[in-house]
């Protein structure tokens, strides 16, 4: 025992070395912490931003609802339009053009709007334009002819009106 306490040289080396191991101890897992905290705060704001995309995805889905239903039905009510055009028989488009607007009144029932008529102004974000014509009678980007009625569902269009733009 004399031996090791000569002079208290090696019990203060010794107490160095286990407070430097302290130290840098602490200092690990100070930083252990501080990643483990930055890590959590980052899973927290990544699921908190999964959920709130999530409730506007089921809001959408409840909203526009009816959506595809609704599309389906498009092509009937195109048929209709076609019918209308085409049969000669008078009393057969009159019964066509009734069914239409039997149809329409409903769908504006469900907040169903139609848009693309001629004699509109073209515009971009509901109108497809298919082809130009060069009138002389009509204004420039007015809508000369309708191949298909657009559509529009609450906020939501549903289906783009492909029209006949005139461009001078």
């Amino acid at each position: 025992m004399n031996k090791k306490i000569k002079n208290g040289s090696d019990s203060s080396a010794s107490s160095v070395k286990a407070v430097s191991k302290k130290r840098t101890a602490k200092k690990d897992l100070e930083d252990i912490i501080k990643s483990l905290e930055d890590k959590q705060l980052r899973l927290k704001a990544e699921f908190d931003n999964f959920r709130k995309r999530k409730e506007s995805e089921i809001s959408a889905l409840f909203k526009y609802e009816g959506k595809n239903f609704i599309i389906d039905f498009l092509s009937v009510l195109d048929n209709i339009n076609r019918g209308i055009d085409s049969y000669k028989n008078e009393d057969t488009k009159k019964a066509l053009l009734l069914i239409k607007q039997d149809f329409l009144k409903k769908m504006n029932g469900k907040e169903i709007k139609e848009f693309g008529k001629a004699g509109e102004i073209f515009d971009p974000e509901f109108h497809e334009a298919l082809t130009t014509s060069s009138l002389e009678d009509k204004k420039d980007d007015e809508i000369v002819e309708v191949y298909e009625l657009g559509f529009k569902y609450k906020d939501l269009i549903i289906r783009h009106a492909k029209v006949v733009v005139n461009k001078k």
